[in-house]
Order: C-alpha cells, then structure tokens, then sequence
C-alpha cells in the first residue's frame, strides 16, 4: 500500500514538473509597444544600408504617451501614432537633421504610408492598403548589440 501511494505521488510530481517545463519554454506574444524593432526588409532600401549599423532604421513605441521613436541610418525621428486595432497611423514625425542620407526619405515616407500592421512571431509587417511595405524584427537592445 506504502509503495502504491508513492507511485501515485512520484507521478504527480513528474507530471507537474513536466507541465511547468512545457509553460516555462513557451515565448510571450510580443507587441508593438514595448518592443525595439528593427527593418529587416524594405524595397527603396539595400539590405546593405539597413545592417551597417545594429540600430539602423528602428523603431520603439511608447503607449504610455503614444510616441513612436527610432533612428534612420544617420538621423533620429520622433512623432505620434495612433492605433485602431489592426490600424496604424504615424502623425507629425521630426526628425534630426545631422546628416542627409540617401534613404532617410524613403523610410520616413513609408512611415508616413502606413495604414495598418501584423505582427507574427517576432515580425511586425507594415501595410499601406494591404500592400506590404516594410518588414521588422524585434531585437533585444538594439544600442546594446551595436557592432
């Protein structure tokens, strides 16, 4: 009876540890606020320009005051968005002006393109009229992964 009783208690434990083990590895559905993402793909932009740099061409979004926030490949931009669900606007970007680079005008303009996004994973893809216009990865600390 003594042994009956440990079994039933030794294969509790091993499926609650089994259990806890499959949670634990399980990943949190990541968002668009709260995550740095960076361009991983982009038609008027060279995978060359986007990767010469770790924090070339991010962004961040702040939903405590509905800022967004990133770097281009020289410059740094800021303005507001606003988002409807799967809906997404960018409204009143600024942006430095330490240099002008070549592709600057193209990211800000897809920027100002956007009218909805889909996140998969750890891809954020951004949308004018269904039509893909850009592709981002979420990375950890885009400053602390700098080459």
């Amino acid at each position: 009876m003594y042994f009956e009783i440990m079994k039933k208690i030794f294969a509790a434990a091993a499926l609650l540890l089994a259990m806890t083990a499959c949670g634990g590895s399980q990943k949190k559905a990541l968002s668009l606020e709260g995550t740095t993402w960076k361009l991983a793909k982009m038609e008027a932009i060279p995978a060359k320009a986007v990767d010469a740099e770790a924090d070339f061409f991010t962004l961040q979004f702040s939903a405590a005051d509905t800022l967004v926030s990133g770097r281009t490949n020289c410059n740094r931009f800021f303005g507001k968005y606003e988002l409807k669900g799967q809906k997404l606007e960018f409204g009143n970007l600024g942006m430095t002006r330490m240099a002008e680079m070549q592709y600057e005008d193209a990211f800000v303009k897809m920027l100002d393109e956007v009218d909805g996004y889909e996140i998969k994973g750890e891809e954020l893809k951004f949308y004018d009229d269904k039509k893909l216009l850009a592709e981002f990865r979420a990375v950890q600390d885009a400053a602390a992964q700098k080459k």
